[in-house]
């Protein structure tokens, strides 16, 4: 996997969380994270929470049960 094709799976989706990432790539969030920080160091990729993606309004959904990352493009 390279930066570019991180780039375009992200830019294919709204928001996407770490695990969905690892699944797709088949590899682990270690891997990935030093990837995704360049992609937010040039200001290209947003970083939220489970709280901050969907503010806690959405008591059935996964994102409201971890605390995992979610990730989305904004460039």
């Amino acid at each position: 996997m390279s930066l570019l094709e991180l780039k375009e799976y992200l830019q294919g989706r709204d928001i996407v969380s770490i695990d969905d990432l690892c699944i797709h790539f088949r590899t682990s969030p270690e891997t990935l994270e030093p990837m995704l920080e360049q992609w937010i160091r040039k200001g290209k990729l947003r970083k939220e929470t489970a709280d901050s993606s969907c503010g806690g309004r959405h008591s059935t959904c996964s994102c409201g049960k971890s605390e995992q990352n979610w990730y989305q493009w904004i460039g």
